[in-house]
């Protein structure tokens, strides 16, 4: 007679022992799965560090990909991050690109982020806070200005209002709407 809670268990070693090799099984199988989960995520981390983005030497005048987590200026006033603008089916060939924008941040906002990307990148909590896109500090922080200009203007100002937003106008030789490109990896 079976009590309610109480499990019919098998007197039979052999389905006991069926019963045992097939958890064991699922077990082994499903901590499988997990490692190789967990191994895929650390190669493949969450988030687009990992993608590129477009920077631009404005000495040599050349565009050239830069990995995603490089903060502007790169290396002096020189490289700084470019916002490119392709056209609909026209593929991402350099030659088919326009540059919207040129795009750097004030030393001390330039530091702050490099300092959450170290730490992200040691896996380490970051304590300090970081400015949303549409913060008065990231305003006055971050500087704009077209390719063919020397003066930068504050990303708070009207005029960066207009060389960050000209490109939505632009078209491409057939009439196609414009669209931000990023490099091919």
């Amino acid at each position: 007679m079976l009590v309610v809670g109480q499990y019919f268990i098998s007197s039979d070693p052999a389905a006991l022992n069926q019963r045992v090799k097939t958890i064991l099984t699922t077990c082994i199988v499903a901590l499988a799965v997990l490692f190789a989960a967990a191994r895929l995520r650390h190669f493949h981390p969450a988030g687009d560090h990992g993608a590129s983005v477009w920077f631009y030497d404005q000495s040599a005048k050349r565009l050239y990909p830069a990995p995603g987590n490089l903060i502007s200026p790169d290396g002096g006033e020189a490289r700084v991050r470019a916002i490119v603008i392709g056209f609909k089916g026209m593929g991402n060939e350099i030659s088919q690109l326009k540059i919207a924008y040129l795009e750097k941040y004030s030393p001390d906002f330039k530091a702050l982020l490099e300092r959450a990307e170290a730490a992200r990148a040691a896996k380490r909590p970051f304590n300090e806070k970081i400015p949303s896109r549409n913060s008065p500090y990231f305003h006055d922080n971050t500087f704009v200005k077209r390719p063919d200009e020397t003066s930068w203007h504050n990303a708070g100002t009207d005029d960066a209002r207009q060389i960050m937003t000209e490109w939505h106008q632009w078209r491409g030789p057939a009439g196609q709407p414009p669209i931000i490109s990023v490099p091919s990896p």
